[in-house]
């Protein structure tokens, strides 16, 4: 039984990142916690003065949402009622990535699923950021859904790395779960200073460490910016998910060089998941 967390603010994005969950987990046991946040501040005076009088600001705000909530949740069991799948709405006053490293620790969540966008205007910038922020800063797998991305059948797998001495199993485990579940062809694209278009070389031992019992088709590819190299690889290898390792980067990196992490966050083509070592 997967526990999986679907973050939303009732965007189009993202319920598109939570109908896409539908479908990738389908015929599959799962737990689904559909989490909505908001802060106080959010809200204009106009909102505060609407506050019932029988009922605090919170009650009023915290129904409206919960009542979405359970729209939602109803709309999902009513349309996958075949599936095993169970829902369950949780609404939270929290920080956002407070609530959502609450979550994850409570409910034992297996991974996390969103939007690279949220809401137009200042509510896609915060979704957005707070996607980002997820990516960097809570330990746990997450899938990230391109905005408008429909499901496709999962039939070809990339795995990206630039360097693979120091991941372990349960690292890469959730990848590797997907490969199971999907029973996808595996593609493993290592990042290093030598090529600059794809080829077939050796692969490193650390590669064939990483997938013992899995086949593979491996390439190299760089000299080119990290973005372009792995939609060059989606693209020409017809991948259908991707799958990569988080990389540390200090804000003296991202002030001055740009974060690779929100360029594959905001620039993949495709489904991509995010990796912790």
């Amino acid at each position: 039984m997967k526990n999986i967390l679907l973050p939303t603010d009732f965007s189009e994005n993202s319920l598109n990142a939570i109908d896409y969950a539908m479908h990738f987990f389908m015929n599959w046991e799962c737990n689904f916690y559909i989490l909505n946040v908001k802060k106080m501040s959010e809200y204009i005076s106009d909102d505060l003065v609407a506050g019932s009088k029988t009922n605090t600001i919170y009650d009023s705000i915290a129904n409206d949402n919960k009542k979405l909530l359970n729209q939602l949740i109803k709309k999902l069991d009513k349309q996958f009622s075949m599936q095993s799948y169970t829902f369950q709405g949780l609404f939270n006053y929290d920080n956002f990535i407070s609530a959502i490293d609450q979550t994850v620790q409570i409910h034992s969540i297996d991974l996390i699923i969103m939007g690279t966008n949220g809401a137009t205007g200042a509510k896609e910038v915060l979704f957005g950021s707070n996607t980002l922020q997820v990516i960097r800063k809570i330990n746990c797998p997450t899938l990230t859904i391109p905005e408008h991305y429909e499901y496709t059948s999962v039939r070809r797998a990339l795995f990206t790395t630039h360097r693979c001495e120091d991941i372990s199993y349960i690292d890469i485990k959730a990848f590797k779960e997907m490969l199971n579940m999907h029973q996808c062809e595996l593609n493993v694209l290592e990042l290093d200073d030598d090529a600059i278009v794809i080829s077939r070389r050796e692969d490193s031992k650390c590669v064939r460490a990483l997938f013992p019992e899995y086949p593979y088709t491996y390439y190299s590819l760089n000299t080119i910016p990290g973005l372009i190299a792995v939609n060059t690889a989606t693209q020409l290898l017809k991948v259908d998910i991707h799958a990569a390792f988080i990389e540390k980067e200090t804000f003296l990196d991202r002030l001055l060089f740009g974060s690779e992490n929100s360029k594959l966050a905001y620039g993949s083509l495709i489904p991509l998941l995010f990796l912790h070592r």
